[in-house]
C-alpha cells in the first residue's frame, strides 16, 4: 500500500473517536476536556521534579481575542521552539508544513477544525494523525496549552493568534504521554510519525573522501527530487549541547534540510577558479529557533551571491530575511554537520513518472526464548529469531530494507529506552517454506544501532532471501515493523513453522498424500561447466529444473553462458526416500526452451549424502531414446540427506 493512501483510514488513539466527541459537545454547548490527557502537570512531565513552573492551562480563547487554527495557510516559519528541547520535533514539523499533501492529511479536515464563530461549531476539540509502525493514528486533544503569563511556554507560531503549531505538538506528547517526553530525538523520527515514510540516519563520517562525498551528494539531491524530508545536525555531548559555533551554527540543534541545488556561477572574478567549475553543489537549511544563522560563505547578503544572476537568486527563492533558513555550499555543509537524517517518501504508485517501488510489510515480534536470538555474532541463536522470507525476481534489483521498532520513549517513566537492532539479509533455498537452521552466505547487513529505526540498501541477484531483524544482544522482547521495498512484488512473508508434521500421514499408506514426511533433501546447485551453446552466437542462457516427487523448483535463468554460476539450493521434504531426484539443464529461449542435459540423483546411495560436505561434478545425460547418452556439459553439486527435519 502506497504511503498516502495509508491516510485513508485511521485507528482511534484510546478509543477516543474525534466526531463523536464534538458532536457530544456541540449538542451540549460545552467546551471539550480531555480526560485521557487532562491539563493537569502530568501532562506536562512523567516526572514531578520535572514539572515548569508557574504553569497555567489556557484556551486559545484566553490567551487572544481572535484565535485562528491557520493564520495564511502552513508554512516552515509557523514553528518557533519553546521552552523545551524538542528542536527535533520542531523541524520536523516545518519540514512537513512545506508539503501540503503531507500536512493536510496529518491535520484532517482542517477547514472543519477552523475556528468559525458564526457557525457556532467550536467545541475545544481538535485531532491530528501520527503513523505508527503500519498503522495511522488520530489523536483527539482539547484545547488547553500550558502558558506562563499568558504566552505559550512550548512550541507556538510567531503569529500570536495561529494555534496549529501548538495544537499538534500537544497530540504528539500525548502520544508519548507527556511533553517531558520529547525532550532529545530524531528528526527522522519524527518525519517517519508524520509521513509514514523511511528513515535513514547517516553518518558524515562515512563519507569524508572526495568520492564519497560527491556520492552523498547524489543522495541528497536526489532524495530532495523524490520530495523526501530531510534534517542535519551537529553532534554535541552534554556539556556543550547548544553550544553556538563562531561560525553561527547550534550544536545539537536539528535543522530542516529545506533544499538541494546545483547553483550556476559565474567566476569572472576568479573566486571559484580554483574549483574549476560553473555550478556549485548548495544546501538550504532551517534552524527551527529562527534568527541565528549560518554566518560563513554564501550567508544571508555575503559577497559570494554577487556570483548568482538575480534570475537565479529568485528561481531558489533568495531572501535575507532573518527568519533561519540560510545557503551554505556542501563543501561547508560536509565539513560542520556530523548527522543526516532522511525520511524516504517511497513512491508506490503506478501513475507517477518516477520510479516505482512495490512494497513488503510484516508485524513482527522479538520473544524469548525462541524469538529473541541476537545477532549472528550468537551463533548458536542467531536463526532462533523472526524469519521472513522474500523475492528478487530481476536479474539484479536495488532493495531498500527498513526496520522499525515499536518507539519505547512511551515507556520513558519506567526507564525503557530503544534496543540496539539492526537486519541481516541471507540468502535462502529456492523453495524455502519453514524456517532456516542452517545458514547459507550472508547477502547484507544493516549498522546495529541503538535507535527507533534502521535502513539498509542492498544489490540483490536474483533468488530467494531471508530477512532476519533482531536486536544485538539475546533476550530482548518487543514488536517491530519490517518493510522491504524491490521494483517489483517482493512477496514478504513470515516463516512460522520449524518443519513439516511428521505426525500427518502414516508411512505404510500407499496413498502418496497420507504419507508422513520422513526425511529431507538439500541440493546446492553450484554452477554448470562445458554446456552446450545452442544459439545462433554458440552460446546458451541455462537453467536448471529439479524434479523431487511431487515438487518442481526451477533455478533463475543465467544470461549468455556456458559456465554458469547458478548458486542456488532447493530443500525437499521426503515422504518416498528412495524415489531418485533429476536435475534438467535447459536453454531459456523466448518461444520454447532447448534440452540440455540431466542428471540423476540416485537415492538409494541417499547414505553419502548424509555429510552433505563434498561437491559432485554430475555428468550431463540425454533423455528418451538417447537416455543412455551423455551430452555435453555437468553440473556441480553439493547433496545433504538427513532425517532431522529441523537442521536444515
Amino acid at each position: 500500500m502506497g504511503i498516502l493512501g495509508l491516510f485513508d483510514s485511521a485507528i482511534p488513539y484510546k478509543g477516543q473517536n474525534y466526531k463523536d466527541l464534538k458532536k457530544s459537545c456541540v449538542s451540549t454547548g460545552s467546551l471539550f476536556t480531555d480526560a485521557e490527557f487532562p491539563p493537569k502537570d502530568s501532562s506536562l512531565s512523567y516526572s514531578p521534579d520535572k514539572v515548569p513552573s508557574n504553569v497555567q492551562w489556557k484556551r486559545p480563547g484566553e490567551i487572544c481575542s481572535d484565535p485562528k487554527f491557520f493564520v495564511d495557510g502552513a508554512s516552515a516559519n509557523d514553528f518557533a521552539q519553546g521552552e523545551i528541547g524538542n528542536c527535533w520535533f520542531v523541524a520536523a514539523c516545518a519540514c512537513i508544513a512545506e508539503n501540503a499533501s503531507l500536512w493536510k492529511k496529518i491535520v484532517p479536515d482542517f477547514d472543519g477544525q477552523e475556528w468559525i464563530p458564526e457557525k457556532n461549531q467550536y467545541a475545544g476539540i481538535f485531532h491530528f494523525r501520527f503513523w505508527r509502525c503500519g498503522e495511522w493514528i488520530d489523536v483527539v486533544i482539547d484545547d488547553y496549552l500550558p502558558t506562563r503569563n499568558g504566552r505559550l511556554i512550548y512550541c507556538h507560531s510567531p503569529a500570536k493568534n495561529e494555534f496549529w503549531p501548538a495544537l499538534l505538538e500537544k497530540a504528539y506528547a500525548k502520544l508519548f504521554g507527556d511533553y517531558q517526553s520529547l525532550v532529545a530525538g530524531l528528526t527522522r523520527d519524527a518525519l517517519v510519525d508524520m509521513s509514514g515514510g523511511v528513515g535513514e540516519q547517516i553518518d558524515m563520517n562515512e563519507y569524508k573522501t572526495e568520492e564519497k562525498g560527491m556520492e552523498l551528494f547524489r543522495i541528497l539531491k536526489q532524495s530532495y527530487k523524490n520530495q523526501s524530508l530531510m534534517s542535519a545536525s551537529i553532534a554535541a555531548s552534554g556539556n556543550d549541547m547548544e553550544d553556538e559555533l563562531a561560525c553561527g551554527l547550534i550544536k545539537g540543534h536539528a535543522y530542516s534540510v529545506t533544499s538541494v541545488k546545483d547553483i550556476p556561477i559565474s567566476t569572472s572574478s576568479g573566486l571559484f577558479s580554483f574549483f574549476k567549475r560553473e555550478k556549485i553543489h548548495m544546501i538550504r537549511c532551517r534552524n527551527p529557533w529562527g534568527g541565528t544563522e549560518w554566518k560563513g560563505a554564501w550567508s544571508d547578503g555575503s559577497k559570494e551571491w554577487s556570483q548568482v544572476s538575480d534570475t537565479m537568486k529568485k528561481e531558489i527563492g533568495l531572501t535575507v530575511d532573518d527568519n533561519g533558513e540560510f545557503w551554505m555550499s556542501f563543501e561547508d555543509f560536509c565539513q560542520y554537520y556530523t548527522d543526516i537524517g532522511i525520511c524516504h517518501i517511497i513512491n508506490t504508485s503506478f501513475f507517477s513518472l518516477k520510479k516505482t517501488w512495490k512494497e513488503g510489510e510484516a508485524v513482527g515480534e522479538w520473544r524469548s526464548p525462541s524469538r529473541s536470538g541476537g545477532c549472528s555474532n550468537n551463533k548458536a541463536s542467531f536463526l532462533k529469531n523472526p524469519q521472513f522470507v522474500f523475492d528478487v525476481t530481476k536479474d539484479e534489483d536495488e532493495v531498500l530494507i527498513s526496520l522499525e521498532q515499536f518507539d519505547r520513549r512511551v515507556n520513558k517513566e519506567a526507564g525503557d529506552s530503544q534496543f540496539t537492532i539492526g537486519v541481516s539479509v541471507l540468502k535462502t533455498d529456492l523453495n524455502r517454506v519453514y524456517r532456516m537452521h542452517d545458514s547459507l552466505r550472508e547477502a547484507q547487513s544493516s549498522s546495529f544501532v541503538k535507535s527507533r529505526s534502521v535502513m539498509t540498501r542492498a544489490k540483490l541477484k536474483q533468488g530467494k532471501y531471508c530477512a532476519i531483524p533482531s536486536t544485538f544482544d539475546p533476550g530482548f522482547e518487543g514488536e517491530f515493523f519490517l518493510r522491504i521495498y524491490a521494483s517489483s512484488s517482493p512477496e514478504l512473508k513470515e516463516l512460522t513453522l520449524e518443519e513439516p508434521d511428521r505426525n500427518s500421514g502414516c508411512c505404510c499408506s500407499p496413498f502418496y498424500m497420507c504419507k508422513a514426511y520422513r526425511s529431507a533433501l538439500q541440493i546446492l546447485i553450484s554452477s554448470g561447466e562445458g554446456l552446450e551453446g545452442k544459439d545462433l552466437d554458440r552460446k546458451s542462457d541455462p537453467f536448471v529444473i529439479i524434479r523431487c516427487e511431487k515438487e518442481k523448483v526451477k533455478t533463475p535463468v543465467i544470461s549468455n553462458d556456458l559456465n554458469p554460476k547458478f548458486d542456488q539450493r532447493v530443500t525437499f521434504y521426503q515422504k518416498t526416500p528412495k524415489e531418485n531426484v533429476t536435475l534438467e539443464v535447459w536453454n531459456h529461449n523466448m518461444i520454447k526452451d532447448d534440452f540440455l542435459g540431466v542428471c540423476t540423483l540416485s537415492m538409494t546411495q541417499r547414505s553419502s549424502f548424509k555429510g552433505g560436505n563434498k561437491m559432485i561434478g554430475m555428468p550431463l545425460m540425454g533423455k528418451g531414446k538417447g537416455a543412455a547418452k551423455p551430452t555435453k556439459g555437468r553440473l556441480w553439486v553439493n547433496v545433504l540427506y538427513t532425517t532431522l527435519l529441523d537442521t536444515v
